[in-house]
């Protein structure tokens, strides 16, 4: 659970989807019903708009998954039917079709990293570069999921030296890795990548630098790395207040994103550790 973040009103069903106690048809039941809880709250924006918000809700959830293929990617619709294949199963007696552990643990992980594909779609095709501050707000949230994020948008097996936009997601999935506790893993893939000639010693040497320096504040403690969702409500809320108005505006699908998620949230303080530090982030 450290890895994902679930919105305040599906908390309640967190014990059933994770415990070890719940069985394998409670488990994939309720992923099914995470799977309505999150197209409620971050997918159904545009399918309520066309058919009405009333008609969208009384739909069944394979009706509303055909009317998403409008607006959401492949890779989100097919988990969201995954998540319904064995969730159906699950929620019908049929001595016939029976589900395995490996499966429930597959969609349990694809239920809560439902978060992500709401991210990848404001993030790619160059939408992490729209302002200056996009980065900075998307780098408030998990570093786990900001590897999931980056990872996905970033082809790492096409990445290109002399592309700035393929480097700036370089630099932030190696930072992000980094604050993950996957520093040593930050410098694997550079070196691989220098050995594949897509960097140059430049870029490696650039990276090992700065990746040290991070390092190291890391093990001062002083970074608001955050660990919960409340210690991504502070953050959020910190960048948040120093935002002009325009930024607000130009960055306002990510914020509505973001809101939504953090919605019923108290912020920590995080201790000791410095606010306003989001340059390093």
């Amino acid at each position: 659970m450290k890895d994902h973040l679930v919105p305040k009103v599906g908390h309640h069903r967190l014990y059933d989807l994770v415990s070890e106690k719940t069985s394998l048809e409670t488990k994939a039941s309720t992923a099914r019903w995470y799977a309505e809880m999150m197209i409620d709250l971050f997918f159904s924006a545009n399918a309520k708009e066309k058919v009405g918000e009333d008609k969208f809700n009384k739909l069944s959830l394979g009706e509303k998954i055909k009317i998403l293929r409008e607006w959401c990617s492949d890779e989100l619709i097919d988990a969201l039917n995954l998540i319904k294949q064995f969730g159906d199963i699950a929620s019908h007696y049929n001595p016939s079709k029976t589900i395995k552990e490996s499966e429930v643990n597959k969609i349990i992980v694809k239920a809560l990293s439902l978060f992500d594909y709401a991210l990848i779609d404001l993030m790619k095709d160059g939408g992490i570069r729209k302002t200056e501050v996009t980065a900075v707000l998307f780098s408030t949230f998990l570093p786990s999921i900001r590897v999931r994020v980056l990872s996905s948008i970033l082809d790492l097996s096409d990445i290109k030296g002399n592309s700035d936009n393929d480097m700036f997601l370089l630099d932030k999935l190696l930072l992000a890795l980094t604050k993950n506790g996957e520093g040593k893993k930050a410098q694997k893939l550079l070196s691989k990548l220098r050995k594949e000639e897509k960097i140059g010693d430049y870029h490696l040497s650039f990276w090992l630098e700065k990746l040290e320096v991070i390092q190291g504040k890391i093990d001062e403690g002083i970074l608001p790395i955050p660990e919960n969702i409340s210690d991504c409500k502070r953050n959020f809320d910190d960048v948040l207040s120093q935002l002009t108005s325009f930024e607000k505006v130009e960055n306002q699908a990510l914020i509505d994103v973001f809101d939504t998620m953090l919605s019923q949230v108290e912020p920590s303080d995080m201790g000791d550790k410095v606010p306003n530090l989001m340059v390093l982030m």
